[in-house]
């Protein structure tokens, strides 16, 4: 996708708006600048059969820069690739722009002297006061197109995951706003203790389309096993065997212990699982392989022994140094310690996590035997005692409960004209809408695919069924929009 001006990057402008601090506070009158980014690269038709706007939504991590309207894992496979094909095919005019999440990237509120991340100062964070700078943004770009075009213009949002999440409430909370969403690997139904993330990590090791067998699963989840025999047997040597920072003492107590093997000895690629990259171990198929062909060449190895050569090499550890890569820090009073500190990172991780505390949970548990890792070694009560520590949040399941209760869990049917899309291989698919509860609100799932993967750049190696449902969203969103009469009609007319 090549602007006409040269570099596909050169047409996206990246700008700033002004939003109010509170939107639910008459009195209060403080505002902050809220970063968003703009591309006209699909909308330059001097007489155009149809004008629309796409919006890709911001959430939490790292901040957007020009290249979300270019080529990002956010809106490239759908939003970008359909405004390319109405433009080219249907003659539409599609103003393309990205809106960033208050407290992400750049959209941080000036709180002078305060560090905005500062317990007191995220009381304003929230996914309520993100829906009104949406709603207030689309509104003054919506007066500002009808200024010149004398037309209203149609706006569709799009998004993956929490943003997904933002994107389809946006046409729930405001439809006279947004005409339609496509909402992305979403996680509607919000839960505190979500123990099914890492049970669909365990599926996923088991999966054949992807590479997984019963045979993986059993060497990860035999490894842990033998990891926990140990703990009691000689916790040293564990914690030597993993490159632990000061063994001697590092797995003394239970909540280092629950901090090292209830999420994985081992890094386990499910959520960004690319069937076609290159590197070693780099998802489910190749880590499979790797795991059993060591232990069919080295059937003297315990499983154990095999999740320490893969962690070695995710480490990328030199056999001849065992000091490279630097030892792994094991200290969970240290982690409480670093997310109370009021620091602004470029991941938004405090931001993140004090929606956690607030409004969403998320928590991924290991308390069933069909976790692959150690059971039982990651209790919700973990996640909670860094709520407590990090912000003095003790009522996390009350919070997650009003959430649910306002924005309705999986019961959207009030709404219409939003697309749920997940895929299979995605753990966050555990809490996606599965079925389609009418016919405006359609759902599909993609077997094979990890998270939002078909939103990320198109290439040739793209599964078959991520192809597919990529032309399910366009063709679904052209038929909201009625859009193949009515560019049958424009080019009629054209020709005479």
């Amino acid at each position: 996708m090549t602007s006409q001006k040269g570099s596909p990057i050169d047409d996206v402008q990246e700008l700033f708006f002004t939003q109010r601090l509170d939107h639910f506070d008459p009195q209060n009158h403080e505002t902050y600048q809220q970063r968003y980014f703009y591309s006209n690269r699909y909308a330059n038709i001097v007489q155009p059969s149809r004008t629309l706007t796409f919006l890709c939504v911001g959430g939490e991590g790292p901040g957007f820069t020009k290249s979300v309207l270019v080529d990002s894992v956010h809106c490239t496979g759908d939003m970008i690739a359909l405004a390319h094909k109405l433009f080219h095919d249907y003659q539409i005019n599609v103003h393309m722009y990205a809106l960033e999440h208050r407290y992400y990237g750049e959209s941080y509120p000036d709180f002078g002297d305060q560090s905005p991340v500062e317990t007191q100062n995220l009381k304003y964070l929230s996914s309520r006061q993100a829906l009104e700078d949406l709603a207030h943004f689309v509104q003054t770009m919506q007066a500002q197109e009808s200024k010149e075009s004398e037309t209203t213009p149609t706006w569709i949002s799009f998004g993956g995951s929490y943003p997904g999440y933002m994107a389809g409430n946006a046409r729930l909370k405001h439809p006279q706003l947004i005409f339609a969403a496509v909402s992305n690997s979403v996680p509607l139904d919000l839960e505190v203790d979500f123990p099914g993330y890492n049970e669909r990590v365990g599926w996923d090791l088991m999966y054949t389309k992807i590479g997984g067998s019963q045979e993986c699963f059993d060497i990860v989840k035999n490894g842990h096993r033998e990891a926990v025999a140990l703990l009691d047997q000689n916790r040293t040597y564990l914690a030597n065997l993993f490159h632990i920072c000061d063994p001697e003492t590092a797995l003394d107590t239970i909540e280092n212990q629950h901090l090292f093997l209830g999420d994985g000895l081992i890094q386990i690629f499910v959520q960004g699982n690319d069937p076609s990259c290159q590197e070693e171990l780099c998802n489910i198929e190749r880590l499979c392989s790797y795991m059993i062909e060591n232990k069919e060449t080295n059937p003297d190895k315990s499983n154990l022994d095999i999740l320490v050569d893969v962690a070695k090499a995710q480490r990328g550890d030199d056999d001849d140094d065992d000091d490279d890569g630097g030892c792994l820090s094991i200290d969970f009073q240290e982690l409480l310690i670093q997310l109370a500190q009021p620091v602004v990172e470029d991941g938004g991780w405090r931001s993140w996590l004090w929606q956690t505390c607030t409004e969403v949970g998320f928590y991924q548990t290991c308390i069933h035997e069909t976790c692959p890792f150690a059971t039982y070694f990651h209790t919700v009560d973990q996640d909670l005692t860094i709520c407590q520590v990090a912000y003095n949040i003790t009522n996390v399941y009350e919070n997650v409960q009003a959430t649910r209760d306002y924005y309705g869990g999986l019961d959207i049917t009030s709404g219409s004209l939003v697309l749920s899309v997940n895929g299979d291989v995605d753990p966050w698919s555990v809490l996606g809408l599965h079925e389609s509860p009418k016919y405006s609100l359609p759902v599909a799932m993609v077997a094979g695919a990890s998270h939002h993967f078909w939103t990320h750049e198109v290439l040739d190696t793209d599964s078959t069924e991520v192809q597919q449902v990529r032309e399910y969203i366009y063709l679904t969103v052209i038929s909201w929009l009625d859009i193949d009469q009515e560019s049958i009609e424009h080019e009629q007319i054209q020709q005479e």
